[in-house]
């Protein structure tokens, strides 16, 4: 059986599509969360959360099928890759403090600028989670393709 990386594929999918429901359901700050975007554009922005749901979906069941190796996928893998290292890297950034101070440097520009993220830190840690598992799925080597000796 060809794995591929269909089981963090598999997270992926579930924990993005929870994250793009999320906002749709639950009451601000925790709506704030999965989209990093603030009040105005977390719950618009859930539409491209799930789209990144959707398509990690289909590398789940392109790695069930051994066509993880695919042009098609491996163009998909790569957008995934940059969007959910970007995520991480804007979550760094602002818990670094960049923007004003936070864990890092010096200011409260986290406490300030970011309070649901402080406010719901569970949560922020779960959306981080759910990125890595994308991230490393998307940029883990896919097994090589079972050899017509081996059938």
């Amino acid at each position: 059986k060809a794995d591929g990386g269909a089981a963090l594929y598999a997270f992926a999918a579930v924990g993005l599509t929870v994250l793009a429901v999320m906002p749709q359901l639950v009451k601000f700050p925790l709506a704030t969360i999965p989209a990093i975007l603030g009040k105005r554009l977390s719950r618009a922005a859930s539409g491209f959360t799930l789209l990144a749901a959707v398509c990690a979906y289909c590398l789940k069941d392109a790695a069930d099928r051994d066509r993880i190796r695919a042009s098609t996928f491996v163009t998909l893998r790569r957008g995934l890759a940059v969007g959910a290292a970007g995520h991480l890297l804007i979550i760094a950034l602002k818990v670094a403090g960049v923007d004003g101070g936070g864990l890092l440097l010096p200011g409260g520009g986290l406490w300030e600028f970011y309070p649901s993220m402080v406010a719901a830190p569970k949560a922020a840690a779960a959306t981080c989670i759910v990125y890595t598992a994308l991230l490393t799925a998307c940029l883990s080597n896919p097994p090589d393709p079972p050899s017509a000796e081996s059938q």
